[in-house]
């Protein structure tokens, strides 16, 4: 009774999180299997950020249940009505359905009323399973369990897989507020890790053989601890022994300050990638969405980063449809992309989100404006991107191999600008290659690996990097 099923949804911070959802009741004596119909809990850890993301995991949940043999779930006197009409009581050998996470957070009265899961759990009471999974085996009622905690995980090591790339979440939740987002009443305020804890946790990655380790949080940029803030940790995470690159996800740009951008530029194992979600283009559009900075301060920051960084990887999230959107607001958004010419864009329409302030605002925009809009913003894009990695033809990178590629014999690596690469030639998962880029297949560069780089080859080069990308310096941060 103890083979659980673990569906995971959503963002990076999700597939950590899954990790400490599998740590917890390995501890207590569960064994995953990788496939449904062995399990006895069937659980699905969620996203609610987007409606999309929501309507996925109920139609999965639907899948849930049919397999654990339930139609319309118990009865009012605690039996279970069966998909072919037969009726159990409430003792008999039954699988488990649970649901995880933000969507239990933001649909916890209709999950819990229409007893649709057995557990309903919030992204605060991981801990607490194997004692929520027992108590829905004896009970008739669903069991829902969504206070928030200011929960950190801090002293669970999540069961991590993927090696030579890991993740470390080092801070959670989020202030800010923006009007669209659902984030922060799912997710509570924010809270950040003990800098030793994040330091221990690497160590843990690095033994297991990860060398390249994304620090997580809803906003990285405001991790802050008694003696540290996220300069400071950076600089910290460097000196692992092991590590070789260190990323970060996701940063928010009202804080992306000149102290922050020159850790990111002289610190050389962090990578010159910068994940900085613009939304829109409009003054008018920001302010509403109460992003907390103007379209000439976010590209004023563009500028200083590139400065610092020549071969800074930038990519960013865009939003259309956002209430009251005029043609004009979206112009200024396809011009600000045209401008900015990021590497890779997350791109989509507005998605209301019950609870927020923008689900309030008026006039919406139509889903034939929003969906001809993205379709433009996607076609800009998409020739951004090709012409930017069209670029890289001819040119040498060192690049990290991360996993076999659906190309043939081909492996997948990754520059340390964020570029996906795929690499021919004999290359490892694990290995750190110096690649030619020979082409371009749809807008993915290929390349050809010319050697693989050793210890002192890396420590070499990120010295070199850390040179070049600190030729400007700001005369008043220090």
């Amino acid at each position: 009774m103890n083979r659980f099923f673990l569906q995971v949804y959503g963002c990076q911070m999700n597939q950590y999180e899954a990790g400490v959802v599998r740590a917890v009741l390995a501890q207590a004596g569960f064994e995953e299997t990788e496939l449904e119909q062995d399990a006895d809990v069937l659980l699905m850890l969620t996203c609610a950020v987007r409606s999309h993301a929501e309507q996925r995991a109920l139609g999965r949940l639907g899948a849930f249940r049919r397999l654990a043999g339930r139609g319309q779930g118990k009865t009012a006197n605690g039996e279970w009505r069966m998909a072919n009409g037969e009726r159990r009581t409430a003792n008999f050998p039954r699988k488990v359905v649970g649901v995880l996470g933000c969507m239990s957070q933001n649909l916890k009265q209709a999950l819990a009323d229409g007893r649709t899961a057995d557990i309903v759990v919030g992204p605060d009471q991981y801990r607490r399973l194997p004692e929520l999974i027992e108590k829905a085996r004896s009970d008739c009622a669903t069991v829902v369990a969504l206070e928030q905690n200011d929960e950190c995980y801090s002293d669970i090591l999540p069961v991590a897989h993927g090696a030579p790339c890991g993740s470390v979440t080092v801070m959670r939740g989020c202030d800010n507020f923006c009007t669209y987002c659902i984030v922060p009443y799912v997710r509570g305020r924010e809270r950040s890790k003990e800098t030793v804890q994040v330091l221990d946790e690497i160590r843990e990655l690095v033994r297991k053989g990860v060398r390249d380790v994304t620090l997580l949080g809803q906003n990285v940029f405001a991790y802050r601890t008694e003696k540290d803030d996220f300069s400071s940790l950076l600089e910290q995470v460097s000196r692992v022994d092991g590590v070789e690159r260190i990323r970060f996800l996701s940063p928010h740009p009202k804080d992306l300050t000149d102290r922050v951008l020159l850790a990111i530029a002289r610190t050389p194992k962090v990578c010159p990638a910068l994940h900085l979600p613009v939304q829109s283009g409009s003054n008018r559009i920001l302010e509403m969405m109460k992003r907390g900075y103007t379209r000439e301060e976010y590209l004023a920051r563009v500028v200083r980063a590139r400065e610092l960084m020549p071969e800074l990887g930038l990519t960013t999230d865009v939003m259309v449809g956002f209430p009251s959107e005029t043609e004009e607001d979206f112009q200024d958004t396809l011009e600000l992309v045209r401008t900015v010419r990021f590497d890779f864009a997350y791109m989509f329409r507005f998605s209301v989100r019950p609870g927020t302030a923008a689900a309030g605002f008026a006039p919406k925009v139509s889903e034939a404006d929003s969906s001809r809009r993205l379709t433009r913003l996607i076609e800009t894009q998409n020739r951004i991107t090709r012409e930017r990695n069209s670029g890289m033809v001819g040119r040498s990178f060192e690049a990290l191999v991360e996993s076999e590629s659906a190309r043939g014999r081909a492996m997948l690596a990754r520059t340390a600008s964020n570029k996906a690469i795929v690499v021919s030639g004999g290359a490892a998962i694990g290995e750190t290659v110096a690649c030619r880029v020979t082409g371009i297949k749809g807008w993915t560069p290929v390349a050809e690996v010319t050697g693989t780089m050793s210890n002192d080859e890396l420590r070499i080069t990120n010295d070199g990097l850390r040179t070049a990308r600190c030729v400007r310096r700001s005369s008043h941060v220090e």
